[in-house]
């Protein structure tokens, strides 16, 4: 099973077709173009970290990527290259809506929030798969990037 969750998302990294320099606001505008509708990301107060730390809501014209407060730039990345991950895995798609009149945003109906939360489950395949690919283009960020972060690197 872990197997068939690393290779679907080392495919799905695949086939991004990343350029060598790539950075979260590139790798988002590049899911933009694929999806063919913007990417809206909001920090809420309302996602505490706890159970929930990050969720996507496809909206009618827009994708929105909600996430808590991070403890840093890198928390806040992986935070967003998780919901960018359902995005580009196409898990709206294959995810079914089991809750009727759930409100976590007043302005979303309980279907559209049923549909991200349904996904809820950090063991399942779909959470595993997102996690794997978002690890995979953390590690692109992180090696296109001209400044060192490698202590080695310095002695290179």
């Amino acid at each position: 099973m872990e197997k068939d969750v690393r290779q679907t998302a080392r495919s799905a990294f695949d086939r991004l077709q990343l350029p060598v320099q790539v950075t979260l606001e590139s790798l988002t505008r590049h899911v933009e173009k694929i999806r063919r509708r913007p990417i809206m990301i909001v920090q809420s107060e309302k996602l505490t970290g706890t159970n929930i730390c990050g969720l996507w809501i496809p909206r009618e014209k827009v994708d929105v990527v909600y996430h808590s407060a991070a403890q840093g730039t890198l928390h806040r990345q992986q935070l967003i290259l998780h919901e960018l991950s359902h995005m580009i895995l196409r898990h709206d798609e294959r995810v079914e809506a089991s809750w009727q009149g759930v409100k976590v945003f007043r302005e979303l109906s309980g279907e559209v929030v049923a549909k991200a939360l349904a996904r809820g489950d950090f063991r399942s395949d779909l959470e595993a798969a997102a996690e794997h690919l978002a690890d995979l283009m953390a590690a692109a960020i992180r090696e296109s990037s001209r400044e060192i972060y490698r202590y080695e690197a310095y002695f290179e």
